[in-house]
């Protein structure tokens, strides 16, 4: 069973994509989670948001702050997220009661952060699950854009440092890797939606639970048809092209590489550790299910990871806050003129 619970925009869109039913082909159906396996919540602040969702039940869905935002969600407003989610953590909490009917082995909370209600409220419902179920809790973080604004990014930044704290562990995808490469924002959103429900597919629930348990991880995932290939190949065109996480920086422990399918033709794995060996002087698991059909499911996590942000976020971040005092100096120059 997959506990999830949804908070702000983002994770609400992408708990919601996990009740989709797509016409994923015969392999995924004999391992991965269906609706029966899933019990999802969705909290937010904006009505708009929750009603535009298509896929989860009414009855899992909750609106927060209609005194204070009045349905309109929390206009990026941290302090406003926490404060609604403070005060009304017990309405949250009685719909994830109701639906959930066993004792979890662990949640997975799923926020975008850079928003209010995300941002404030996504530590705040961890805490409360910990306390109340007495099981770990992991995040599943989606950082914002540096196009959506250095507010935003500033949200994030301060955000995340506190978050996981709050977390047994935590998965991270960054939008900046997609806008980066020339995606919108909105493509870039629906990318990582994607990615997040189809990895969760692709590996158990408990092997990603244990694999990042106090750790920072980023993962990916990507479908290839059943042609001959090397671990070595797989991983480099996942951790390239599939993995919306900027590893240059990172400092990684260890890899998991992860595959569902018919594997008669996957070969290499000694190679591929010496490689990751030698790449990122970190070590490298490999997890395999045989499932007969044409395709593979593959996904990988990185644990361990540091320096989420990249240094020129984090200069554009710095620059923002000393632009009020620049202004400042310069209009007492003017004035003195």
């Amino acid at each position: 069973m997959l506990f999830l619970v949804g908070i702000g925009g983002a994770g609400c869109r992408i708990v919601d994509a996990f009740y989709k039913k797509e016409p994923f082909s015969s392999i995924l159906s004999k391992f991965s989670h269906t609706k029966e396996d899933i019990i999802g919540v969705v909290i937010d602040t904006s009505s708009d948001s929750l009603t535009s969702l298509r896929n989860i039940s009414m009855e899992n869905r909750v609106l927060i702050g209609k005194s204070r935002a009045k349905g309109h969600g929390t206009g990026a407003n941290v302090e406003l997220g926490r404060k609604i989610i403070n005060e009304e953590l017990e309405l949250a909490m009685n719909t994830i009661r109701k639906v959930t009917r066993d004792k979890p082995d662990f949640f997975f909370v799923i926020a975008g952060i850079g928003g209010g209600t995300g941002t404030g409220g996504a530590g705040i419902i961890a805490d409360r699950l910990k306390k109340y179920y007495n099981t770990p809790v992991f995040g599943v973080i989606m950082l914002p854009s540096l196009g959506e604004g250095t507010h935003l990014m500033k949200n994030a930044y301060s955000g995340f440092i506190n978050l996981i704290k709050n977390f047994d562990g935590v998965l991270v995808q960054d939008n900046n890797v997609l806008t980066n490469r020339g995606e919108d924002i909105t493509t870039s959103s629906k990318i990582i939606t994607t990615s997040t429900v189809r990895f969760f597919n692709t590996a158990e629930a408990n092997e990603i639970s244990q694999a990042i348990k106090g750790k920072v991880a980023g993962f990916g995932y990507m479908r290839v048809k059943s042609e001959s290939m090397s671990a070595k190949d797989v991983l480099q065109k996942l951790i390239r092209d599939k993995m919306y996480i900027n590893l240059d920086n990172a400092k990684p422990e260890e890899f998991y590489l992860i595959l569902r399918g018919n594997l008669n033709s996957f070969y290499g794995e000694n190679f591929a550790r010496e490689w990751i060996k030698n790449k990122y002087d970190a070590k490298l698991n490999i997890r395999m299910k045989d499932i007969s059909g044409s395709k593979k499911d593959i996904g990988v996590m990185v644990t361990g990871i540091e320096n989420i942000f990249n240094v020129e976020e984090e200069t554009n971040i710095e620059k923002e806050k000393s632009i009020p005092p620049d202004l400042e100096d310069l209009l007492s120059d003017i004035q003195s003129l």
